[in-house]
């Protein structure tokens, strides 16, 4: 059987230890020192897209095509830590904040939500009336920022924190306005 693989994803921490995503709906563990498969996940259905914590190396969250993401110790694959529900269709991208308290997700629902990393539920949704299916998010460096790209072709720049007043920001090498 030719499996397809869909995804190469290593952990930032531990680089010999890559995330393979296939077609027949695994998540499998290799250990590149040994060649070999250390522990193989089956999903029950399709997993679009994995992303590591940045802040706690061993746990990682799925994107999956049931709506939901799944978040995972990699020590403990038996069953998922958190369940994040709130999509209402095909989870397609993910990517953790550098804090790596928090995660974006992107989905088929037209819809880019932020959740906690603990929590069940998302804390913001993002959507306009033109946006289409969105298949890939990423947050800014610094955490402030995230980034989404859509069905229509668009890449929209949104607040991590909506309500958060932002500001017109001065250069640092702006002169200051002499006052009389």
């Amino acid at each position: 059987m030719l499996l397809n693989p869909g995804l190469l994803i290593t952990n930032g921490m531990v680089l010999s230890l890559p995330q393979l995503v296939l077609s027949d709906r695994s998540i499998t563990l290799y250990d590149l020192r040994m060649s070999s498969p250390v522990r193989k996940l089956i999903m029950r259905t399709k997993t679009n897209a994995i992303c590591w914590n940045p802040m706690e190396p061993m746990n990682f969250t799925a994107a999956n095509e049931d709506c939901s993401c799944y978040s995972y110790d990699t020590r403990k694959l038996d069953e998922a830590k958190v369940v994040h529900k709130d999509h209402v269709s095909a989870v397609m991208d993910i990517d953790y904040s550098p804090t790596g308290r928090e995660f974006v997700t992107g989905s088929y629902d037209r819809t880019v939500r932020i959740f906690p990393y603990n929590g069940d539920h998302s804390r913001e949704i993002y959507h306009t009336k033109r946006m289409q299916r969105v298949f890939c998010v990423r947050y800014s460096c610094d955490g402030s920022y995230l980034i989404s790209g859509s069905d229509d072709t668009n890449l929209r720049l949104w607040k991590a924190k909506s309500s958060e007043q932002m500001g017109v920001k001065d250069h640092p090498n702006t002169p200051i306005p002499e006052t009389k």
